[in-house]
């Protein structure tokens, strides 16, 4: 039989032969020896295909009698005509599960040939023609792609832990938000994004290996990992990932914890010094004297916060001179991620450090809203509530609650005002959280508010104080630093600035508490630490 009437059956002997055996390599064996028995067979066939499926039929039956050691059938006494393959029953279902989860797993490009050829029926030329590539691309990728499948089939499945306990990634940020809360926003409710992230940090992979890793199909993970690259979460080298920002784990804040709360009790004294002077000169101000208690407690509350985190930050880049940038991102914002990793039911409730972590300072900012040049919430979040005024009956983020603030401390119309008159349903809970005040029953915003030069004269006091307080700490958090570095993946070091490798953030809470405990400081109704800047014509800030 000459070659080129057997040389379109190639890949249809082949896929009949996996399909019946379950088993690359015999897969592969059988078909060679259907092509050179018909290369070598003499006689008149009058149909090639009918004929070539009963050989690998009896060729199947010969392999099964050898492995089980029954007697052998002379493939002379193979009939010319026999049933296709194709039409033959399927005798071990499970098998067949495997193979179709093997190509599941395979890159886009090689899958797309395989399903084609194999699950369609396309012919070589025909897969070529529609995809634009030449035909020796086509039968490349078919040989890569089974080559691939034959190690999955030969490999022991090994899935990380996260394909069968997905773990959480809360991602948080430095710098300035996207106009839609990005980057929290991009992975919040999605489990396989925040999962392939976690799996690609300690090193680099293909889709394909994270496929693996975490039990999905590469389709799924490939179009994720297309986001996040997009999204920049991820960066992409070659035909490889890696999540591109710093991920912590619990046990890893745990490890200088003790450390920073030792460093607080032994110069507690000192601290509170600097910190007095501090709210001495703040509060003096003039125009804070129009607020009422609960509004004066948040906003010392809030500049304190903001004392230390500033010094801190700043007492840090004197020990680990480090320069960062702020990166404009995609969708607006100007940020640079960081997530915590938590496993599935986490005991925050009995998490240690939980006592100790609070929100960076946040900002939400608006442009000629409703008549107003500005609207700018400052927002910090502290224990025990942290978010809590987010979670009410609807969910509420920092954009539409700077929004209803300013709605309701103007007492504009809802109905003049295009705002969702959804968010109107959180209004019971942001009481409850001390955000608004029922007053007569109507709401009242219940956060001081400044006009933004009385803000700038507040935040002068904080810097020039923050240099003092800077002084304090440097030589403090030099003798602790060997014990708060977290270390990172190789290729993060230069990405990621190395000073944000230096764990010390429990420090101000950890004053917070000893100061609480001592009566030197009033926490009580002074929650959430906010201050809401309103740049308008109306002279009634207040």
């Amino acid at each position: 039989m000459h070659y080129q009437k057997i040389e379109n059956y190639t890949e249809y002997l082949f896929s009949a032969a996996l399909q019946k055996c379950r088993n690359l390599q015999d897969a592969e064996d059988m078909t060679q020896d259907v092509l050179l028995l018909a290369l070598s067979y003499q006689g008149e066939v009058s149909n090639i295909k009918a004929w070539l499926s009963s050989v690998l039929n009896h060729k199947y039956y010969d392999m099964l009698r050898r492995k089980y050691k029954l007697p052998c059938v002379s493939i002379d006494m193979v009939p010319e005509e026999s049933e296709p393959f194709a039409d033959a029953e399927t005798d071990d279902k499970p098998q067949a599960d495997v193979v179709r989860r093997e190509v599941a797993y395979l890159a886009g490009k090689y899958r797309e040939v395989i399903v084609r050829h194999y699950l369609q029926g396309e012919k070589v030329q025909q897969i070529a023609d529609t995809m634009d590539i030449p035909k020796g691309t086509v039968l490349s990728r078919l040989s890569a792609g089974r080559e691939q499948m034959r190690k999955g089939f030969d490999e022991m499945e090994n899935y990380e832990k996260q394909s069968y306990q997905p773990e959480r990634l809360e991602i948080s940020c430095h710098g300035r938000q996207g106009f839609r809360e990005e980057p929290w926003s991009l992975v919040a409710d999605d489990m396989m994004k925040q999962n392939i992230l976690i799996v690609a940090y300690e090193k680099t992979l293909t889709s394909v290996e994270i496929a693996k890793a975490l039990g999905i199909p590469t389709a799924y993970i490939e179009r994720a990992v297309d986001d996040l690259v997009k999204s920049e979460l991820m960066v992409r080298v070659g035909n490889k990932v890696f999540t591109d920002f710093m991920i912590t784990k619990p046990e890893q804040l745990l490890k200088g914890l003790d450390a920073e709360i030792e460093l607080t009790q032994k110069h507690y004294t000192e601290i509170l010094n600097c910190v007095n002077s501090f709210l001495h000169e703040l509060l003096v101000s003039e125009f804070l004297s129009e607020l009422t208690e609960s509004k004066r407690k948040k906003l010392k509350y809030y500049f304190l916060l903001h004392l230390f985190s500033s010094a801190i930050y700043t007492a840090t880049q004197r020990i680990i001179p480090s320069k960062e940038e702020y990166p404009q991102r995609p969708d607006g914002g100007r940020w640079i991620a960081m997530g915590s990793q938590y496993p599935q039911n986490f005991d925050f409730e009995n998490y240690r450090f939980r006592k100790y972590c609070y929100g960076g300072e946040r900002r939400s900012y608006d442009e000629n809203y409703l008549g107003a040049s500005a609207i700018d919430l400052h927002i910090y979040d502290t224990q025990p509530d942290l978010n809590l005024y987010e979670h009410g009956p609807i969910e509420i983020h920092d954009d539409n609650l700077v929004k209803l603030l300013y709605i309701l401390s103007r007492d504009i119309p809802f109905e003049n005002s295009g705002f969702n008159l959804i968010f109107c349903e959180d209004i019971p809970h942001l009481t409850k959280c001390g955000i608004l005040v029922i007053k007569d029953g109507k709401p009242f915003v219940n956060l001081p508010m400044l006009t933004p030069k009385e803000y700038n004269i507040l935040d002068k006091i904080r810097i020039k104080h923050m240099y003092l307080m800077v002084d304090l700490f440097e030589p403090w958090l030099r003798e602790i630093f060997p014990q708060l570095k977290i270390d990172i993946p190789k290729h993060l070091v230069g990405r990621v600035a190395e000073f944000r490798q230096y764990s010390c953030y429990a420090i101000p809470m950890a004053f917070m508490k000893k100061a609480t405990e001592s009566g030197d400081f009033d926490t009580n109704n002074a929650t959430p630490p906010m201050v809401f800047v309103v740049d308008d014509q109306n002279k009634n800030i207040r």
